[in-house]
This record gives C-alpha cells, structure tokens and sequence, in this order.
C-alpha cells in the first residue's frame, strides 16, 4: 500500500516537472493541459483534504524544481556554494512554491461544492487563485504561471490582452478540467473547442493602434562573463565594450543592458560619459546603470536616458529577493554574507514613473523580472507608447532561464499591445511586437548589436485599462457561489 502511494506521489512529480517544456525554449504549450490533469487527478481522486494537499504538493515539488533548477547556478557556479549546499536551497525553494498548489489541492477537497462542479470549476479557480497568491506573498514570484505557457501563439493566449496570463491561466485549467470530469462526452471537447476556437479569434484582434513612423533600434548585448562583469581588473575593457557598442549601433535609439556601467554613474570619469555620447552621434543612448540616492545607503537599481540629461531617470521598483535585497535579514542573512553578491541591498524605487520621452516615443523601462508582473507593467499605460527591458541573466548563464524570461516578455507585450524591446548582458536580446512575436533577437552568449525597427502604439487593451481586476473578481464570485450553493445542498441533505 505504501509503495504504490510514494509510486503515485513520484508520477505526480513526473507530471508536474515534465511542465517545463511547454514553456520557452520549447514552447510546447499542450503539454501545460496534460501536466495540469495530472494535479486535477491526483487533487480530486484523493480520499481526504490532507490527502490531496500531499498529491499537490508532489505534482507541484516537480513543477516548480524542473521549472527554476537555473537557481542552482546562480548559488553554485557564480555564488561559490558547495554543490549539495545549493542543491538544497534549490530543493527548499521549490518545496516552498509547492505550498501553494498544496493548499489548492487540500481547499479543493475540504470546501463544500457541488460534486459534478468540484472538478470542473472549484478546483481550477483555487489552483489559480493561489498563483495570484504566489505571485504577490512576500513580493511575489509569479515565474512559470501555467498561463504563459499558451503565449503567444496557442489559441487561448488571445485571451491574454483581455484577461491577462492568470485568465489565460484559470481558462486552460477550468477547460482541461472539464475534460478530465467527463473525457468521453462529446459536448464537453465541444465546449472546449469553441474556448478555444473563440481565443484563435481573439488573437487576431487590434486593440491598439500604431502611429507615427517605426522607429530604428539597436539593442546591444554585450556577453560579458558574470565573474568578469564586476572584477576591477575587466572594469576598463567593460567599458569599452559599451563604447564599441555604441559606435556600431545604427538605430535613433540605442539600448544598453542592465548595469551596462559595473560601478555608480557618479563614481564613473565624466570623460567616458562625454566619450559615449559623442559615440552615439546625437541619437538617444539609453542604459542601465547603478544609481546613488541623496542618504548615505540609498542606491538604486536603475536605467536613464545618457544623452538628455533633462530626462528622469528610473529606479528599479520590484526588486529580487536574495538578489538585490536580503528579506528577513535576521533569517536569510548568513546567505547574504555567504553569496557577497555585488550591489546587493538596493533601495526600491517608485511604483509608478514616467517613461523616458525620445522623440514620438514614450519609452517605459523595466529592469531585469520585473517584467514578470504583468499587473506592474500595464502601470505605465496609457503614457507609454513602447516598453524596454533592461536584463542581465548572466547569473543563469547556460539554462533556459533567459528563454523562459523572453516569453513573459512576451506576455506583456500581448497584454498591454505594446512593443517590447530587450537589450540583455548574455541574452535573450530581442524586438517583441505588440502581439507577443519575436520580430528579431541574437542568439544567447553573443556579443552583437540587434538592428531593428519598433511601432509605437497607442490605446489600451482590456487588461492594460484593468489589469487583473476582472479575473479576480471572476474567482471572488464563482468560489462565492460554489460554496454557497454547496452549503445548502449539505444544510437540505441533513435536514432529512
């Protein structure tokens, strides 16, 4: 009995990890319903609300190892961590984010709900209701929704500008549930194929508009080794990297990565700041660099425009735990001291700038994952007419990390009909259009300039106006009445 209940609680690891190429590099997004029907089964088959919280807890111990395993070479290969050390804080992290489909799993059993919709309904809208939570608990880390899986080509990633990956998200699991309640039934694979059908219709349509001219980019990565990026002995051939860039690129505008610059604008020789915009001929240099507050201990993750002073610059607002700032200190501080990552401790900037103003273009910047919040994105609407994202996914070097990160670039690009440009330090460098396609892009470890062009676009979508306001008051109310009608199913059964 025993072995064939750990022999189950391993296939729901298999399922839940075998999630990972629907994503990018793959993007084999039908693979996501087979992977959820395992969670489904396993959820709802279970004989008892602890039994289906541990059968969640498995599909989701897989999901989530085989889904950020790339943390592994952050702590190990570029932090200095003994292998087993990292592997185990890999494994925590993964055992943490399996909470949450846990307790979707174990809500699922426990809360009254009619039986033939408990499938179906309840559980989809608990399991997605608790990526919201994943995504927003303790700052969020909403990596690997199950929604991104369908951006931007699968049918249902037309529902994206209206509803946003978590409606994405919560339509491919209420479909796949349907189906895994009554699989033979003709009517239901009906139903499903007219979701999907009208999501196909979706994604042909415009919900913004281009105006002006398209504007000439060029987006440099510059593919500087992680261990050389912040090693004093590399910091003048770092800088000339960036200059030789900037003398190639062709582009009106022109993008450096994230920290483009290793050191704090005011510490860099204003001689090398004059050299670089003379490089960039009067067109727009734009780049990330770390940026010193007016206290003592406030600096700042951020990106500005180098050759117009007059312009804002922008602060980092959604910073990376572990990476830029240590939460708990008293808790997680020996790792902070053990990794002595470099710039570590920034200060968050504010929730909502202004973008950079070049030309017709309204350019919002994002650095690094913040573009892994679709909710944050759309803030910057409806002033921004384009979005940039400055990355150094360096520290993931050789995963699929960068890859995974470029389709939820994708994601917001398709939620807010927004052009999304990425100038990366390793990759993935690349034009996203306002329907969520890779225009153009380098391949990974490479140093080149990307030469493009990007539309502005102006108007909002469905999603850019509301974020995910619709879709959680959609969870509110169907968990509201699933449960009430439940309740007095049970109170009229116990009354006989």
């Amino acid at each position: 009995m025993l072995k064939n209940r750990l022999a189950g609680l391993l296939a729901l690891a298999a399922c839940g990890a075998a999630s990972v190429f629907s994503f990018a590099p793959l993007y084999l997004g039908l693979l996501m319903p087979l992977s959820l029907a395992g969670w489904l089964y396993g959820a709802s088959r279970a004989g008892s609300p602890r039994a289906a919280a541990l059968a969640g807890f498995a599909w989701g111990l897989g999901y989530f190892v085989a889904n950020v395993y790339w943390i592994y070479i952050s702590l190990h290969t570029f932090g200095g961590m003994p292998g087993w050390m990292a592997a185990g804080c890999t494994l925590l992290f993964g055992a943490y984010l399996a909470l949450f489909p846990a307790l979707a799993a174990g809500l699922g059993r426990r809360l009254p709900c009619p039986e033939a919709l408990r499938l179906p309904l309840l559980l989809p809208t608990l399991f997605c209701a608790s990526e919201w939570l994943r995504g927003t608990l303790f700052t969020g880390f909403p990596w690997a929704e199950i929604g991104t899986s369908q951006i931007p080509s699968w049918p249902l990633a037309g529902y994206a500008p209206v509803l946003g990956t978590y409606g994405v998200g919560w339509l491919l699991l209420v479909g796949t549930g349907v189906l895994v309640a009554q699989w033979r039934s003709p009517q239901r694979w009906g139903a499903v194929a007219a979701l999907w059908l009208a999501g196909w219709g979706l994604l042909n349509v415009s919900w913004t508009t281009p105006v002006g001219q398209p504007v000439k980019v060029s987006l440099a990565q510059s593919n500087i080794a992680q261990d050389m990026k912040w090693d004093a002995t590399h910091y003048i051939n770092n800088l000339r990297v960036n200059l030789q860039q900037v003398r190639q690129a062709r582009g009106d505008i022109v993008v450096l990565p994230e920290t483009a610059i290793p050191a704090f604008l005011a510490d860099v020789p204003p001689w090398y700041l004059d050299t670089l915009r003379d490089a960039a001929g009067g067109r727009a240099l734009v780049l990330g660099v770390p940026l010193q507050g007016k206290a003592a201990n406030a600096y700042y993750n951020g990106a500005m425009v180098l050759t117009d002073p007059s312009q804002p610059v922008y602060k980092k607002q959604h910073l990376v735990p572990f990476g830029e700032f240590v939460p708990a200190p008293w808790l997680f501080g020996w790792m902070y001291r053990f990794l002595d990552m470099p710039l570590s401790g920034f200060s968050r900037g504010a929730v909502k700038q202004p973008p950079f103003v070049i030309g017709p273009t309204r350019l919002a910047a994002n650095i690094c994952y913040e573009d892994v919040f679709g909710s944050e994105i759309a803030q910057a609407l409806p002033e921004a007419t384009m979005l940039v994202n400055f990355s150094n996914l360096a520290w993931f070097d050789g995963s699929w990390a960068a890859e995974q990160q470029l389709q939820m670039s994708q994601a917001r690009a398709l939620e807010t009909g927004r052009y999304m440009l990425r100038s990366t330090n390793t990759g993935a460098t690349a034009i996203v259009d306002e329907r969520g396609q890779v225009r153009a892009r380098l391949p990974q470890r490479e140093r080149a300039v990307l030469e493009g062009q990007a539309v502005n676009q102006t108007g909002l979508t469905p999603y850019g106006r509301w974020q995910n306001t619709p879709i959680l008051l959609i969870w509110v109310l169907t968990l509201l009445a699933l449960v009430w009608i439940g309740v007095r199913r049970q109170s009229v059964a116990n009354s006989f």
